[in-house]
């Protein structure tokens, strides 16, 4: 009995032998993939910061012919060379900065860049030659662009040297002496650059357009900075105490900020209504529906203080579901006024959210009466189009301006289903919009 009981025991501790070197050997395994993993990231980040530096080059190339320019067909060309770069750099920038925030001012840049140029375009396919005023806007959007430049070669100096690092971009940094993040020090970098010039034109990212004030703020009184404080750490789960007060947003929505573990939240001055909240944490393995997100997202709004709001659509991605709504007044939707809302899967909680369209666009609207009826609209669709739904919308428009419109939810027979915007003032479409359904939401493009 003994002898068994010793050879039960021995292959007892080879086996458990084997398992440890099996899972020593799994553990190693995976630690030298996910180093590999972690390598090829930043071999690709690198890379598109390298490519984004090619892009603003060509840009800067562009913007210097585009002043000697003088034939319709050659700003015509040099606009579509600016309006490749700029949506090939959008792109790029994508991939290097993780929080679109921390990009915005580029993002800017590059829109208006395509935008501006293109507005030129047509000025001169109708004759028209260039004020001097936009000659001097052309010349402002090349010394920016050059200075630009600067600040990227500066930052990829800065990466060689180890005082910035890419895979710092979604981590809080403990350590104020050690190595920045990309993001932060990108924001740094855009934010230092002064002499942006005001550009005035017909065009969606005019600064006529962007630069407006914030008409849902309008004649709401300003809240000190322990109310916003109070209001703040209930966003962000805390106590007051724990909050730390981060640097004033200097905009036309005018906000306290503050932040808690990465965690931050951006509250106007006037009002105290919540512009946006950021989380860098990743979500973990879902435990709720894209429909149940939507519930918390709607209560949540609701707590925050936005009524009357619709849901439109959602995506998901990395276990977050951002759900996107706009108003619903007397039946009407307002899509410039979106606000979006980012609900972990996990944990049944919103992780992030960003009104600022709505701070910027939401007013009381004085809507004209229609001149194209619903029964007229619905008359001029495609042969191949069937009505499935319909709803009354505003939307904007590329030039900045907005139509009143019917919105068509239509199929068509191959099963394709599209959004027709019929302008209720003339026989027209304003917008058209297909939609796409996966899993992860619904797209409309």
């Amino acid at each position: 009995m003994e002898q068994i009981n010793s050879r039960g025991w021995k292959k007892a501790v080879s086996f458990l032998a084997g398992v440890c070197l099996l899972l020593l050997t799994l553990s190693l395994v995976n630690g030298s993939r996910a180093t590999a993993y972690r390598a090829r990231l930043l071999q690709t980040q690198d890379a598109a910061l390298s490519q984004l530096c090619a892009q603003l080059d060509t840009i800067e190339t562009a913007l210097q012919k585009g002043s000697y320019a003088q034939s319709a067909p050659m700003r015509q060309s040099l606009h579509d060379t600016l309006t490749d770069a700029a949506a090939g750099a959008k792109q790029t920038l994508s991939l290097l900065a993780a929080d679109d925030a921390e990009a915005a001012p580029l993002y800017r840049f590059l829109s208006q860049v395509a935008d501006f140029t293109s507005a030129l375009s047509r000025q001169s396919q109708q004759g028209k030659p260039l004020t001097e005023q936009q000659m001097q806007s052309l010349r402002a959007l090349l010394s920016y662009a050059d200075a630009l430049d600067g600040a990227l070669q500066s930052l990829r100096q800065s990466l060689d040297d180890d005082t910035v690092r890419f895979d710092l971009a979604l981590t809080e940094i403990r350590d104020p002496a050690g190595p920045q993040g990309f993001d932060s020090a990108l924001r740094e970098k855009a934010d230092s650059l002064t002499d942006y010039p005001a550009l005035t034109y017909a065009g969606k990212y005019a600064d006529s357009q962007t630069k407006t004030d914030a008409k849902a703020l309008e004649g709401k009184d300003e809240i000190s900075l322990q109310a916003a404080k109070s209001r703040a750490a209930k966003f962000l789960s805390c106590e007051e105490k724990e909050l730390v007060r981060e640097s004033d947003e200097d905009s036309a929505l005018g906000l306290y900020c503050f932040s808690r573990g990465g965690r931050t939240v951006g509250l106007t001055k006037r009002g105290g209504l919540l512009c946006y909240l950021t989380n860098p944490n990743y979500a973990g393995k879902s435990e709720i529906s894209a429909e149940a997100a939507v519930k918390v997202a709607r209560n949540f709004l609701l707590d925050a203080g936005y009524d009357k709001m619709k849901e439109t659509g959602y995506s998901t991605y990395d276990g977050v579901c951002t759900i996107r709504f706009v108003p619903r007044e007397k039946g009407v939707l307002y899509y410039a006024d979106e606000i979006r809302v980012g609900v972990a899967l996990d944990t049944a909680t919103v992780v992030a959210a960003d009104a600022r369209a709505y701070l910027t666009h939401h007013t009381a609207r004085t809507l004209p009466e229609e001149k194209v009826t619903l029964q007229t609209a619905v008359g001029n669709l495609a042969d191949d189009l069937d009505l499935l739904e319909y709803k009354k919308a505003v939307i904007p428009l590329e030039d900045g301006t907005e139509a009143l419109c019917h919105e068509l939810h239509c199929r068509d027979k191959a099963g394709q289903e599209v959004l027709v915007y019929a302008d209720t003032q003339q026989e027209r479409e304003a917008d058209l919009r297909l939609l796409f359904y996966a899993d992860d939401g619904m797209l409309a493009k």
